[in-house]
């Protein structure tokens, strides 16, 4: 069975691995409504599965990272570039990013308030398997976690991955767009399908959605670097925890984790098919 990030995925933590020096979490200070995050990513995932029901053999308009043309345009709205998606990451973002996590893989409180791991967490909190799966891939203690995401091994795997497709850790429509055909690829038991054109597809509909004015997201660069982290993260984990699976029911677990945070960026990787067109509803 293909892994959902090919056969590579394997985490290996060494142990020569460096402890980083944790930023001070700002905690509460940038607690917000974060809720723009989940309704524009969740509109951007259903409009592109609704959108082109019973389209998917619909010809590009454009190729993946063209600019948009003029007349894409749709009503009164400004058209937007993939570059409104990207941002510059920060160390200290990271680390206070991974101090979280860590938390939160290990059964933890998180340590920051952000609209993407509180829904991550609530899920590992429904489903501890799930959470006990992932933090094993890293050692499964809270040092051993932490050293591990502060090494920056799994963002580099990660990285190079979404590089293969043409694609950016440092966009988060990238990084959205990777999270949904791997976990939709897991959840259906590593079902093949033609990821390349996939890939190429989904930035194109993103490509269009943003031609049209659509935005996908109102956070600021700060909160895309960690939503953005956070999924590649999660979507790195699950894979080598799929490969690693020891039992059909952890496989389940992983099935199950996964989708549910599918669901909460509008996606139920069990309802729909994953095509060289990209999603399109199941018939």
């Amino acid at each position: 069975m293909d892994s959902c990030m090919g056969t590579t995925t394997t985490v290996t933590v060494g142990a020569a691995a460096l402890a980083l020096l944790l930023a001070a979490s700002p905690g509460a200070a940038r607690a917000q409504d974060t809720a723009p995050l989940i309704d524009g990513v969740g509109a951007y995932t259903h409009s592109q599965i609704m959108r082109h029901r019973g389209d998917e053999a619909a010809t590009p308009t454009h190729k993946p990272g063209d600019k948009p043309a003029p007349n894409q345009r749709a009503g009164k709205r400004a058209p937007l570039g993939f570059d409104s998606l990207a941002f510059a990451p920060t160390r200290a973002v990271s680390k206070t990013l991974n101090a979280a996590f860590a938390d939160s893989l290990t059964g933890r409180r998180p340590t920051l308030d952000h609209a993407t791991l509180r829904g991550i967490d609530a899920e590992f909190v429904r489903n501890p398997r799930f959470r006990e799966l992932l933090a094993r891939q890293l050692g499964g203690d809270r040092e051993q976690v932490l050293l591990a995401l502060q090494s920056g091994r799994l963002q580099a795997q990660f990285q190079r991955r979404l590089a293969e497709h043409g694609y950016s850790t440092r966009n988060l429509g990238d990084v959205v767009n990777a999270f949904m055909i791997y976990g939709w690829t897991l959840v259906n038991d590593g079902a093949r399908s033609d990821h390349g054109a996939a890939f190429a597809a989904l930035r194109q509909r993103l490509g269009d959605s943003l031609a049209r004015g659509e935005k996908m997201t109102t956070m600021d660069r700060a909160d895309m670097q960690e939503a953005a982290e956070l999924y590649g993260l999660v979507a790195t984990l699950a894979a080598a925890a799929w490969q690693n699976a020891g039992s059909p029911a952890e496989r389940a677990s992983l099935r199950d984790g996964v989708n549910a945070i599918g669901r909460g960026i509008g996606i139920d990787f069990r309802r729909v098919a994953l095509t060289e067109r990209g999603f399109a509803p199941r018939r």
